[in-house]
């Protein structure tokens, strides 16, 4: 008799949450098979044609990104359009921000694992008895309604880069923040000028005008005066760093030193001392 239950293909690293995963997503009904070497992955995923893929971004001694290159180059549709959802040690923005283009659904961080939040992603795009198929990597998210009588602080995010751009509002909402966002420098200016927003937080590099002359034009406004600007780059080089605080940034985040946790905290603290 054929099975009908969804299969996901496992190459995690980390013994401790691998064998979390398989006890849960077992427990569920899924079907498991648990890989270690990303040189013979592919032909072990052509074999097995899973629903869905788990991919550790950082086995010792493995390629995952060439891995994941394989995979969305390969002839199969069954193959080159499995859903993966990726697993970070720390959330490094910059090793998530390289995953981006090869299309992968979703991401956990294991320094700070909630199972239970792992297997609710797991199942939200792949849910145990149903089809597969695959899906955006962040939808577009509703605006947070605001407490009845109650101002809720505001922030807008400039980024480009629309799965980090829309995690980060999904994790700033969870905080009870109204949060907007625009994903180039004019728009970015555009609804600061109308929001009036308490926090910037602020790419450099963006389509069009770059992020520091955002920052500029956002200085320049005097309605905007009291906005507090955090910068965001994937790089930080001192010069770069001392050209945005000399512009009037308030913060400078190089994305490959923050987790996205990191930063939501940060930003609380800077709402807790708004600029005067």
């Amino acid at each position: 008799m054929a099975s009908f239950s969804k299969k996901i293909f496992i190459m995690e690293s980390d013994l401790a949450v691998q064998n979390v995963l398989l006890a849960r997503l077992k427990a569920l009904g899924y079907e498991c098979v648990v890989h270690d070497n990303t040189t013979s992955a592919i032909d072990a995923v052509v074999r097995i044609a899973p629903d869905l893929i788990i991919l550790d971004v950082s086995i010792q001694g493995a390629d995952s990104f060439a891995f994941l290159e394989t995979l969305r180059a390969h002839p199969d549709t069954r193959i080159s359009k499995c859903l993966v959802i990726i697993s970070s040690q720390n959330g490094d923005l910059v090793e998530i921000g390289r995953v981006l283009p090869f299309g992968v659904v979703d991401y956990f961080v294991k320094s700070t694992m909630d199972p239970d939040k792992v297997i609710e992603k797991i199942t939200k795009h792949l849910p145990a008895g149903s089809s597969a198929s695959p899906k955006p990597a962040a939808e577009s998210l509703p605006p947070t309604p605001a407490p009845s009588g109650e101002k809720v602080p505001r922030v807008l995010i400039i980024e480009d880069d629309q799965f980090l751009r829309d995690l980060a509002t999904q994790k700033l909402r969870k905080e009870q923040l109204d949060v907007e966002n625009a994903m180039d420098g004019e728009k970015g200016i555009a609804l600061a000028e109308s929001l009036i927003p308490n926090i910037v937080l602020l790419d450099i590099l963006l389509p069009g005008i770059d992020g520091y002359e955002v920052l500029k034009r956002i200085r320049a406004n005097p309605a905007l005066q009291k906005t507090s600007i955090a910068m965001l780059s994937n790089f930080g080089q001192r010069e770069d760093i001392e050209k945005a605080l000399k512009m009037g940034a308030d913060q400078f985040f190089v994305k490959a030193n923050y987790t996205l946790d990191e930063i939501v905290e940060a930003v609380k603290k800077m709402l807790a001392n708004p600029r005067g």
